[in-house]
């Protein structure tokens, strides 16, 4: 059967369980894997179909256990191209659907970003390496981190080995051996990486910082500040994929209810930051049902901000930005 045939055969449910079984470090982001297989689900395929996907089985000698494997990343081609693709054993596996689904969706989505729309692809494979969201790294915190990473890696390699590459190159090559550094040089190297830890650390204030207040006005940068001395902060985004408007709020909730697992209960503040598209904007009855809902979510004693904006590639979904501190 091709990917498609596949993919609407199963029920997502099944799915999640199965994604979990065979990929346990995954279990707080069953939200996302969700989103991608409605995106699926409802995606035409386009292209001739050519290629076969096939499914097998490999050894690993470390753990004495089989896992099963795709013969290659499905992200190396754009969605609509993929789902005409035929979806083929190598053996007769006693596997469901869904688990078959479940290896094939692991691959397709590389943890669950959305490879939907290049762009979206593109801002997510940034996020993995820690460069913000563009090649560019305008984020001055994550520019100084990696400068002071850079030099770190530079500053004991053998005089023969420094070799001074173009400013917009590296420094240093990784096959080059540094010398042994003495205890003296060992804590410089340590209080170097607290500082390239606390820079990364305010780069992921700063990027937040920059999302809660775009194309905003609930959330001033000046309120924010706060953030940079907060001890912890974590923050994701979801985007409703119901494909109808009258469905679109109870979408986003059914993503907390039953596939966000994430324990919130040490975070104290909370910023939730809804974006719709200017000509389907939320109504009274749609603020108000995502308020209850997250007011009895996330643990009472917390502080919770809500902040609305505006993002107009979302059509009539919803997307939402929240941030959690203590």
């Amino acid at each position: 059967m091709t990917l498609k045939e596949l993919l609407d055969s199963t029920d997502f449910k099944d799915i999640a369980t199965a994604l979990v079984q065979s990929y346990p470090q995954i279990a707080g982001k069953i939200a996302h894997f969700k989103q991608a297989f409605d995106i699926l689900r409802n995606m035409k395929p386009e292209g001739t179909g050519e290629e076969e996907f096939r499914l097998f089985r490999c050894f690993d000698e470390f753990s004495q256990t089989h896992y099963y494997s795709v013969n290659r990343w499905f992200e190396l081609d754009e969605w609509k191209y993929e789902l005409s693709n035929k979806v083929i054993m190598e053996y007769e596996f006693s596997l469901t659907n869904a688990e078959i689904a479940a290896h094939c969706l692991w691959e397709l989505t590389y943890l669950g970003f959305d490879q939907s729309e290049p762009e979206k692809w593109e801002e997510a494979t940034s996020r993995i390496v820690g460069f913000g969201r563009n090649d560019e790294c305008s984020n001055p915190y994550t520019v100084a981190a990696k400068k002071l990473e850079e030099k770190l890696k530079y500053n004991y390699l053998p005089k023969k080995n420094k070799i001074k590459l173009d400013d917009d190159d590296d420094l240093w090559c990784d096959d080059i051996p540094r010398t042994c550094r003495n205890r003296t040089k060992r804590m410089r190297d340590h209080r170097q990486k607290e500082r390239i830890k606390k820079l990364e650390r305010m780069a992921k204030v700063e990027d937040a910082i920059r999302r809660l207040t775009e194309n905003t006005k609930s959330f001033k940068r000046e309120k924010l500040k706060y953030l940079f001395d907060t001890k912890w902060i974590f923050y994701d985004t979801y985007q409703s994929r119901s494909y109808d408007i009258s469905k679109r709020i109870d979408y986003l909730i059914d993503l907390f209810e039953n596939y966000e697992t994430f324990d919130f209960s040490q975070f104290t503040h909370f910023l939730l930051m809804f974006r719709t598209s200017s000509e389907y904007p939320l109504n009274e009855a749609e603020t108000e049902a995502l308020q209850n809902f997250f007011k009895e979510y996330f643990p009472k004693s917390a502080n919770l901000k809500f902040g609305y904006g505006i993002e107009e590639n979302l059509g009539t979904e919803i997307s939402l930005m929240f941030l959690g501190s203590y």
